[in-house]
């Protein structure tokens, strides 16, 4: 099954997500957009579980377990699942289930359906490390039915949770997040990439999208439009990696990538922003030292 990405971006694009038999996909998308990806996949046919629980609330756990073991004339056995998911009360109505049990009840939906492509938004949010504990097992059981399974994660540090592999959606298409499990020593050293954090996953950045650097309580933070990530330098190291990409020093504070600044605003006679081009149109400081500077260094790109 392919979607087609421009469905999900607004913007043309020939690009395509393949949904595969037995292959999993973990994508990080714009929280703005998932609803229009699930009501794509959702006129598509595929089943999108969104963590809304959208059942007979009246039933309790086991009668509904039984109820879609037998809709879907599905082979596993209530009571297999029941053990697998460490439900401890089947008598428990829909309507009284917190969070982490209606996890699992999706989780047990996903299993006993017969679609061949699943989806899960946002499956991590306010979880419980037991319960993605659970999802890996789903995860495998799904490849081995021979289904699809598709995570979109709003956060790049949930889509990581499923796999060491992912892929990102920006407004220039799909792209694959290089990481240092997926990306060849030799092009570890590539300068057109730096190396950031994101919790315990070392992932590569292209240079030329990073907008600005920022330095709080001790850390260098680098910013890509809504997302944020720790580099493991100061903020003066990172000036001196960055210099000859364009970068400036525009602040004690801040470093902004010249490329992305759409305009200078004078505050008043002492203070001044950089606006940087991107949707939030941040503002950055810009020191009064650095007013002419910057200026000279804009005309001359």
């Amino acid at each position: 099954m392919e979607i087609e990405v421009k469905n999900l971006t607004g913007l043309r694009s020939d690009e395509k997500i393949k949904m595969t038999a037995g292959e999993v996909l973990a994508v990080q998308i714009p929280y703005e957009r998932l609803e229009v990806f699930a009501e794509t996949l959702q006129n598509a046919g595929v089943h999108v579980f969104s963590g809304s629980l959208l059942y007979y609330k009246r039933m309790n756990l086991k009668v509904h377990i039984e109820y879609l073991r037998k809709w879907y004339n599905s082979p596993l056995k209530t009571d297999d699942l029941v053990r697998q998911f460490n439900i401890t009360d089947v008598s428990t109505r829909l309507s009284k289930l917190s969070r982490a049990e209606i996890q699992k009840l999706t989780y047990i939906h996903a299993l006993l359906s017969n679609n061949k492509h699943i989806v899960f938004i946002d499956p991590f949010i306010n979880t419980v490390n037991d319960n993605i504990h659970l999802f890996h097992k789903m995860k495998e059981q799904l490849v081995n039915q021979g289904k699809s399974l598709f995570v979109a994660a709003s956060r790049l540090e949930d889509a990581f949770i499923v796999q060491p592999d992912v892929m990102k959606l920006t407004e220039q298409g799909l792209q694959v997040v290089e990481t240092a499990d997926n990306t060849e020593e030799d092009s570890i050293s590539n300068v057109s990439k730096i190396k950031v954090k994101a919790n315990d996953k070392t992932i590569f950045v292209t240079i030329e999208d990073i907008e600005y650097l920022e330095s709080q309580d001790g850390k260098t933070y680098i910013n890509l439009g809504s997302e944020k990530f720790v580099m493991e330098s100061t903020l003066q190291g990172a000036e001196e990696q960055l210099e000859a990409h364009g970068f400036y020093r525009c602040h004690r504070s801040y470093i902004v990538n010249l490329h992305k600044v759409k305009e200078i605003i004078t505050w008043s006679k002492n203070t001044y922003s950089v606006i940087i081009s991107n949707p939030e149109k941040a503002k950055i400081p810009l020191s009064r030292a650095k007013f002419n500077e910057i200026q000279e260094k804009l005309v001359k790109l």
